[in-house]
């Protein structure tokens, strides 16, 4: 049998080598084999840094907040709603009467299908949410690395970006901010983005369409990576068309092609979805409500190094106790991208091209995270997506994946004489470092989703109804209005049914008027805006009253006995069933 010809292309500078190298058939199964070899790396890495919520996945979380409640919820109706009605996905059951209630914030549909399995199988979406935050560890961290690698840096460089932007502190300790921290889609379509762009016009469709699947499962996961991998997909294009590639849109149209579009097709319900939310609720940020990371943000990080290192380089300055926001990359990516920089002088070609592109990246993005008088966010607020981006620090996170690369081409350019195994060896004690810097304490508290039996009552009621649920606090101070909100609407995971209640970022006004009204439930107020909203049964948690208010409660709650009938009673809680009038 006839022997194949070797293939010889020109590669970047890594490994070693001059630039020429000899590719033989059998290199793409290396890469993936060296991909599968980093995958465990940081698997492992995930479980060490991760430590102690790699432990308990199943009963503890980072943070107790409205904001876990939401994304607890958020998980459990995506999951719900893909499995029994996907087509009607944004109608959640929150805030009714209103419909879209989902575009009231992120909807992280994209997590929601991993979520499926596991919800399926334990019903926990504590479980869910906490591996779902461990896997995108792992993602992020080989997605960063692909992208290193069709950026030119050698797979041993690559592999230390990925870790950068797996296990950096700006991205890491949004673990329990679970939108953010799934950003794993982002690289692998700018990946595939470059793969298509390097081939001139000769780019493979396949590259651009897996770019798009990838742009949509980014966008389906993460409402802020979307824009920030719509940005930076727009600046790629326009950086290589400033370079000389040819436009050649006809080819890019019938590249991307009918199966392109299918791909991208999802994306569009959401944002008419999102679109037709803002046009009729007026729900659209404004630049007031812009919030700004103090300028000690950018060099805080609560890691045992970075702690240490800020109590002895600048002891009075309280860095991480004024700080809104950990901003700091870490000492060893900057100085690995800061020789990125350096080599920008001495090499040519791809690899060139690449490094000041992500240096650019970089750049703009710490400029948008600044504050006034410096910060670039007033000029550029208005674009679309960018106002729905509210704090503007977040844009820390594309820096980051920008930084991961360079730090993976300054790593290249450090080792470029060393030997093979020289290189080896300098890659483990950086990898190592790096660990060491990132490690961060992480502390976790028990919880868990518990519903009341009032609510498992409802659930067996016949359906569709809308229920409504006290005692609500007042609205100031917000956290506890928050919490109660957002409590509520983890009550409903057992009957799906429709509620009055909600929490997100945007708050209907009608809504705010009915919550303050409940506050005050029973009285002739409260009941009429419950009918006005179509309220079927009103569940009262009696253990929630604080000392002495129950029994002026349910004094009232008798002279009412005409409009509420009560349907069941147990040790803690009660359901109503408001008479229709």
């Amino acid at each position: 049998m006839a022997r194949r010809p070797l293939a010889v292309r020109v590669e970047p500078e890594h490994e070693g080598g001059t630039g020429l190298t000899v590719k033989s058939p059998g290199v793409p199964q290396r890469d993936a084999l060296r991909a599968w070899h980093v995958g465990l790396l940081y698997c492992a890495l995930t479980t060490a840094l991760a430590y102690p919520l790699a432990r308990h996945v199943a009963g503890y979380v980072l943070s107790v907040s409205p904001d876990t409640d939401l994304l607890l919820w958020m998980l459990s109706w995506d999951a719900h709603a893909l499995t029994s009605h996907p087509l009607s996905i944004f109608d959640a059951n929150i805030f009714a009467p209103l419909h879209r209630t989902l575009a009231f914030s992120e909807n992280m549909i994209g997590s929601g299908l991993f979520a499926v399995p596991i919800l399926g199988l334990t019903h926990n979406p504590v479980l869910a949410m906490n591996l779902l935050a461990l896997l995108s560890c792992v993602l992020c961290g080989l997605g960063a690395f692909t992208l290193a690698r069709r950026a030119g840096a050698g797979s041993t460089g690559a592999a230390i970006g990925g870790l950068v932007f797996a296990f950096a502190p700006t991205r890491f300790l949004r673990l329990d901010q679970l939108f953010l921290a799934t950003l794993q889609w982002m690289p692998f379509s700018l990946a595939c983005l470059h793969s298509y762009l390097d081939d001139g016009t000769r780019g493979k469709p396949f590259q651009l369409r897996l770019a798009a699947a990838f742009f949509t499962l980014q966008a389906l996961t993460s409402g802020h990576g979307a824009v920030f991998l719509g940005f930076a997909s727009i600046a790629l294009i326009g950086y290589r068309l400033v370079l000389g590639a040819p436009l050649a849109v006809g080819k890019r149209v019938r590249d991307l092609g009918i199966t392109g579009a299918l791909l991208l097709a999802p994306i569009v319900p959401m944002l008419v979805a999102y679109v037709r939310v803002q046009r009729d609720m007026g729900l659209k940020r404004s630049l007031g409500d812009w919030v700004v990371a103090t300028p000690t943000s950018f060099l805080a990080s609560p890691t045992y190094v970075h702690s240490f290192l800020l109590t002895k380089l600048i002891p009075t300055a309280q860095v991480n106790e004024t700080a809104t926001a950990y901003l700091f990359p870490g000492y060893i990516p900057l100085v690995l991208a800061a020789a990125a920089l350096i080599s920008i002088g001495a090499a040519r070609g791809r690899k060139h091209a690449n490094t000041i592109f992500y240096a650019l990246i970089v750049a703009f993005c710490v400029w948008l995270s600044m504050g006034p008088p410096y910060g670039l966010w007033p000029v550029v607020y208005w674009l679309p997506g960018f106002n729905f981006i509210r704090a503007t620090s977040r844009f820390m996170l594309l820096a980051t994946l920008g930084l991961s690369v360079m730090a993976a081409m300054g790593f290249d350019w450090i080792t470029t004489r060393l030997s093979g195994t020289a290189r080896l060896v300098a890659a483990g004690l950086i990898a190592g470092s790096l660990a060491g810097e990132f490690a961060v304490p992480l502390e976790v508290k028990p919880y868990a989703v518990v519903i009341p039996s009032a609510d498992r009552f409802v659930a067996h009621l016949p359906k569709p109804f809308t229920v409504a649920e006290v005692p609500l606090p007042p609205s100031v101070p917000e956290y506890e209005f928050e919490q109660r909100q957002a409590e509520f609407m983890l009550h409903t995971t057992e009957h799906w049914q429709k509620t009055i209640h909600g929490w997100s970022g945007l708050q209907p006004p009608g809504h705010l008027v009915l919550w303050d009204r409940l506050t005050r439930f029973p009285d002739e107020a409260s009941l009429r805006s419950l009918a006005e909203f179509q309220v079927d049964y009103i569940i009262v948690h009696t253990d929630l009253y604080r000392p002495g208010e129950w029994q002026e409660v349910e004094r009232r709650l008798a002279a009412y006995g005409d409009r509420l009938t009560l349907r069941y009673t147990d040790g803690t809680s009660r359901v109503y069933a408001r008479a229709a009038r």
